[in-house]
């Protein structure tokens, strides 16, 4: 059936690219920035083919980031393919991020869709149904777009599907916000400026438009920094980039005390830097109650794990392969083996769970950041990593293991770095459903898991979900303070 499946994709591949006569007709560059300094570019490109008149939308962008002195490079693009009269055909899309490489293709039939998503392993093969409502594709959009601001509207909203967001519709709410000057390719233009919104990512746009309908430019607070895409010609967008941004010791928050290392139980005062609701789970170990100011009180008892909604217990996309978490995988599966063959017979889920999360955090023995997001099969094979790597690998070999596991975003206290009370990092970490509790373990640490963690999301790593819950760190992430009330000690 794989190998079916294969030729089909190569045949697909043969038909959209060898035989077509593709004539381009957009072809734009942007530089990209983040808070003023040059990050990298983006592409844009929409081609026709001559015979079948079939469109190709394509995109591609390209960013250097560091963190704490390490150079990332992420290269992120996709290809839309539809019909003339704006039926899809086919989505690709690839993620490269240091050499590791996550490849998702969709397909789409009549009622339903078909995702094959690849990360170091085997493809993971899924068929979904398609959305019941309506949506448009990328021309489409584009052409409605272009004809309700030649109108005169002010206020567009209209639904859609990307392959970042997964096989879901996606509904966006444009609002024009007036007009602006902008520099376009040396001239000096009017533009109209678009407050866009999503209801899958918590982030608010600015997107620039000539009236004539061209895209110059976009604008986004990531809560990390402004990431401001400028039209550029090809030349002035490749231009090198001088000064790195800085996204990880940016990102650090310093407590008003540090936290014992022998703390059992820690309770915190959670605000946030704009004056926004502080958003929070109650999970695992970590109990969130709301105040009435928009603060939270936020405790984390290593001795207490709350239990599990009736829906996370018979949910199967924790124990569900995925590209970034496959426990089927044989590099996987052996080290789960490895992991529990050192067990007594009759060891129970608890301590079953304790050991493979030992067993990561010795196998991978390169602790470094000059991995991006690595899958748990490539990781199984490349044994580096930091944080993100060491919990999709302990999520994979847990379901290798039968045991459901998930990812957790959010933050880790470091004692030894910033100013004299520590610091909290940007972290990720994994949770095992033991017992009808979702259990945390940190396997990047030398211990199972300290109180010194502050979950913001969880994720499934389902292929179809991923992208959509990571999303949800962008409200957190650069924008809370933290306040230890009180520890507790054994």
């Amino acid at each position: 059936m794989k190998l079916m499946h294969k030729f089909f994709f190569f045949l697909l591949f043969l038909s959209s690219t060898c035989f077509a006569d593709w004539t381009t007709q957009e072809d734009i560059w942007y530089s990209v920035t983040i808070d003023g300094k040059k990050s990298g570019w983006a592409h844009e490109l929409v081609e026709v083919d001559g015979e079948t008149k079939n469109v190709r939308s394509s995109k591609e962008q390209n960013m250097t980031l560091s963190r704490g002195g390490m150079e990332i490079s992420i290269t992120v693009s996709s290809s839309f393919l539809e019909t003339a009269d704006g039926k899809p055909i086919s989505v690709q899309s690839l993620q490269e991020a240091m050499g590791m490489v996550q490849e998702t293709t969709w397909v789409f039939g009549e009622t339903t869709l078909e995702m094959t998503t690849a990360a170091g392993g085997e493809p993971i093969i899924k068929t979904v149904p398609l959305p019941k409502e309506a949506w448009l594709t990328p021309q489409s959009v584009k052409n409605m777009f272009n004809e309700k601001m030649a109108s005169g509207a002010t206020a567009i909203t209209y639904q859609t599907m990307t392959a970042e967001l997964g096989p879901s519709v996606v509904t966006v709410v444009m609002t024009k916000t007036g007009e602006t000057k902008r520099s376009i390719l040396g001239e000096e233009r009017t533009v109209t400026a678009w407050e866009t919104v999503n209801d899958k990512m918590p982030v608010t746009g600015t997107e620039f438009y000539t009236t004539e309908g061209l895209h110059v430019g976009s604008l986004v607070d990531a809560g990390f920094g402004a990431i401001e895409n400028s039209i550029m010609t090809k030349f002035d967008a490749l231009s090198p980039v001088n000064e790195v941004p800085e996204l990880m010791v940016s990102l650090f928050v310093e407590p008003n005390e540090p936290i014992a290392k022998e703390a059992t139980s820690l309770t915190m005062n959670i605000t946030t830097k704009d004056g926004t609701k502080v958003a929070l789970p109650s999970v695992g170990m970590q109990r969130v109650t709301n105040n009435e100011d928009g603060s939270a009180t936020l405790v984390v008892d290593l001795s207490f794990a709350l239990e599990a909604t009736k829906f996370d217990k018979v949910n199967p996309a924790y124990l569900a392969p995925s590209a970034i978490c496959d426990g089927s995988d044989e590099a996987v599966l052996a080290i789960a083996h490895e992991a529990l063959d050192s067990l007594p017979e009759g060891a129970t889920q608890k301590e079953q769970a304790l050991a493979l999360r030992t067993k990561v955090h010795a196998f991978i023995d390169e602790k470094n950041m000059s991995t991006a997001f690595a899958s748990a099969s490539q990781v199984a094979r490349t044994k580096e990593g930091d944080c993100s790597e060491h919990a999709v690998l302990l999520c994979g070999v847990l379901r290798a293991a039968d045991i459901p596991s998930r990812g957790v975003m959010g933050m880790v206290y470091v004692p030894n770095l910033g100013g004299p009370n520590g610091v909290f990092g940007w972290h990720m970490w994994s949770q095992a459903l033991l017992d009808g509790a979702w259990v945390d373990l940190d396997a990047t640490l030398k211990t199972p898991f300290s109180v010194g963690h502050i979950a913001t999301v969880t994720t499934s790593l389902a292929d179809e979900d991923f992208a959509a819950e990571m999303g949800g760190i962008i409200t957190t992430i650069g924008n809370l303070e933290v306040e230890i009330y009180s520890s507790e000690n054994e």
